[in-house]
């Protein structure tokens, strides 16, 4: 369910884009700018979530331990 977010937040700046064309009557086509800003966009989200998905990892034999609620507070 979060990508549908990450998703909804890279589409927002080209739908205001798109509905700001649209009201001020101008036609809208997709150029190479638009297309090419879309790419780079896509490029950075996927290099993000390499980096976060690498740097996040235990080392080797150790042991996960989820976090506890004690007390009123989590407790990690």
């Amino acid at each position: 369910m979060a990508w549908l977010i990450e998703l909804g937040a890279f589409a927002l700046p080209f739908l205001l884009y798109a509905l700001w064309l649209r009201v001020g009557g101008r036609r809208m086509e997709p150029s190479r700018a638009t297309l090419s800003l879309a790419a780079v966009g896509i490029a950075c989200m996927l290099a993000g979530a390499l980096y976060y998905g690498l740097s996040r990892s235990l080392e080797r034999g150790e042991r996960y331990v989820p976090a506890q609620f004690e007390g009123g507070r989590i407790r990690r």
